[in-house]
């Protein structure tokens, strides 16, 4: 009686054994189709629009001052050309508005910019410098300088 048990207990052992031998590892780089998928990498940047884009334009150019460590390169470059469509959220925030929702012909020239981007993280190994195409660009109005104070001493 107890050599039929062992026997069952020894033939599902090696039945469980042998699947988990023959399953997909899991493990390793992709190969086929998915080897070639698009990890996309965030691109922020900061700086000041040096075009002044017209309501039809579909780009505006602007000098890069701040990034992100995925937009190492543009700053590095010193000024980046932004492509905007339809889907991209622009907000053009001016003294005592806020949140506006605008178009590419609200922008002026000067206005600080913040621009969201993404691109494939393989577009930007050795320092290259991608076309972007922004989800979102925050733009402030420049801010103008206070007038001096006058001296009230007698």
């Amino acid at each position: 009686m107890r050599l039929p048990k062992l026997v069952t207990v020894a033939l599902a052992t090696a039945a469980l054994a042998a699947s988990s031998a023959t399953a997909d590892p899991g493990h390793g780089k992709p190969t086929g189709a998915d080897a070639t998928k698009c990890k996309p990498a965030n691109v922020k940047l900061m700086g000041v629009l040096t075009s002044d884009p017209g309501s039809t334009d579909t780009s505006f150019t602007m000098t890069v001052v701040k990034s992100n460590h995925a937009g190492k390169a543009y700053k590095l470059a010193g000024s980046a050309t932004i492509n905007v469509v339809t889907q991209t959220r622009i907000h053009r925030h001016a003294a005592g508005v806020h949140g506006n929702k605008a178009t590419v012909g609200d922008l002026a020239l000067g206005d600080y910019a913040k621009v969201k981007a993404k691109v494939c993280k393989t577009d930007l190994v050795n320092g290259a410098t991608p076309e972007l195409t922004a989800s979102k660009v925050d733009a402030h109005a420049p801010k103008t300088p206070k007038a001096p104070k006058a001296d009230t001493k007698d």
